[in-house]
């Protein structure tokens, strides 16, 4: 849900001022009735008709300093396994976060090799091939 634009949130309080209702004002805005009042009461807390800027959610587990860290982990040892990686971090970290981290930052692990098919699978086998 987007904020209320600026001017009419002046609109809001000029009318609160003329001395119509909250019901009227959310009429005429096309707000719902708690939306107008909300913007009365943040103008009384805060002084300014600016909306609040989005300062909640979780924060990075990858801030500046672990990005550093892991980086050169990498670069001292670039075969080290994913789980090599993270035990050698400040914390202990899972490997899918390990690797989702090195892929954002522009690194891919390959599968290992070792484990691979030298073939593809064959598919729909004939019967009778024992007999």
């Amino acid at each position: 849900m987007s904020a209320i634009p600026l001017p009419l949130r002046k609109r809001i309080l000029e009318l609160y001022q003329r001395g119509k209702s909250t019901r009227e004002i959310a009429q005429f805005a096309g707000f719902c009735v708690a939306a107008v009042r909300r913007v009365r009461q943040q103008f009384r807390e805060r002084r300014t008709l600016e909306p609040r800027t989005h300062g909640c959610g979780r924060q990075t587990l990858l801030p500046e300093e672990r990005k550093r860290r892991l980086l050169q982990l990498v670069s001292e040892q670039p075969d080290a396994t994913l789980a090599e990686l993270g035990a050698r971090m400040d914390r202990p970290f899972r490997t899918s976060t390990v690797d989702l981290w090195l892929r954002r930052l522009g690194w891919k692990f390959k599968k290992n090799s070792g484990r691979r098919r030298t073939r593809p699978a064959r598919r729909g086998r004939t019967k009778g091939r024992l007999a």
